[in-house]
C-alpha cells in the first residue's frame, strides 16, 4: 500500500485523459503530428534492441509507440495510469493481431512493475506530470528496473536554461506550435507551460545522473529534448 504522503498521479494535470472522447481525440491528434514509424526506429537504434528484448514503456498513451515495438523486439509491457487509454490501445493491438504488448496499469511511482530486469524503457511526454523531487523517485524507479548496461529512452518537454528571455522564447514556441498544429494545440501548449510540471535541462540531467544512469545522447529540438542513458 502506497505511503500516504506519495504523490497520486492518476490526478490527471491538464487534459483529462479518463474521458473517452478526450482519448479519441488525443489519438487523433498523434496521428496527425507524430510519425511513430521514425519514432520507434530512433528508439530501436538508440537504445540497440535486440529481437529478444524485454522494453517497458511508462506513459503509454493509446499505444501507437508500443505497438510499433513489437515487431522487433521479444515483449513489450506497456504501462498507463488512464484506464481509457489502455482500454483503447488494448483495443488496437487486438484489430492489428499483435500479441506480444502487456498494456498494464500503473505509472512511475505506483502500479505495475516487470517482476524481472528489463532491456530497455521507454517514456515519452508523460515525465512533466510529476514535480521534480517525484521526477528523481520516478527515475530512481526506471534505473532500478534496468538490466546493467540497460537504456532508457527519455523525451519530453524540458526548457532551455541558456535563455535571456523565457517570455519571447515561449510566444516562439507557441506560434510555431499553432503554425503546425493548429489553435487548439496552441492553447494546450500554453496551458502545459502554465500548470504542468516541465523542468529545466540542467535540473533533469542532474536528477538523472543522481540515479546512476549515464547521459549518453541528447538530442534538443524547440523544447522538446531526447535522452538517451544507460545503467
Amino acid at each position: 500500500m502506497p505511503h500516504p504522503w506519495q504523490y497520486d498521479e492518476t490526478i490527471q494535470v491538464g487534459t483529462d485523459y479518463r474521458n473517452r472522447q478526450e482519448v479519441e481525440a488525443y489519438d487523433a491528434r498523434m496521428q496527425t503530428l507524430r510519425d511513430v514509424g521514425a519514432e520507434a526506429a530512433d528508439i530501436r537504434e538508440a537504445l540497440a534492441l535486440s529481437g529478444d528484448a524485454v522494453v517497458w514503456e511508462i506513459g503509454t498513451g493509446t499505444g501507437e509507440c508500443a505497438l510499433a515495438l513489437a515487431a522487433s523486439v521479444g515483449h513489450v509491457y506497456a504501462s498507463d495510469v488512464s484506464p481509457t487509454m489502455l482500454d483503447y490501445a488494448r483495443h488496437k493491438a487486438a484489430q492489428r493481431g499483435i500479441r506480444n504488448v502487456s498494456f498494464e496499469s500503473g505509472g512511475f511511482l505506483s502500479g505495475f512493475r516487470p517482476q524481472q530486469s528489463v532491456d530497455a524503457v521507454v517514456t515519452q511526454l508523460a515525465l512533466h506530470h510529476l514535480p521534480d523531487f517525484w521526477k528523481s523517485r520516478a527515475l530512481a524507479a526506471m534505473a532500478g528496473s534496468l538490466r546493467p548496461h540497460g537504456r532508457l529512452y527519455l523525451r519530453d518537454v524540458v526548457f532551455p536554461a541558456a535563455i535571456d528571455d523565457y517570455d519571447a522564447f515561449f510566444a516562439h514556441a507557441v506560434a510555431e506550435v499553432g503554425a503546425h498544429a493548429g489553435e487548439d494545440v496552441a492553447q494546450q501548449t500554453i496551458q502545459h507551460i502554465k500548470a504542468e510540471f516541465s523542468t529545466l535541462d540542467w535540473i533533469l540531467e542532474g536528477l538523472i545522473e543522481r540515479s546512476g544512469l549515464q547521459i549518453v545522447r541528447k538530442d534538443c529540438k524547440g523544447f522538446i529534448s531526447v535522452y538517451v542513458c544507460e545503467k
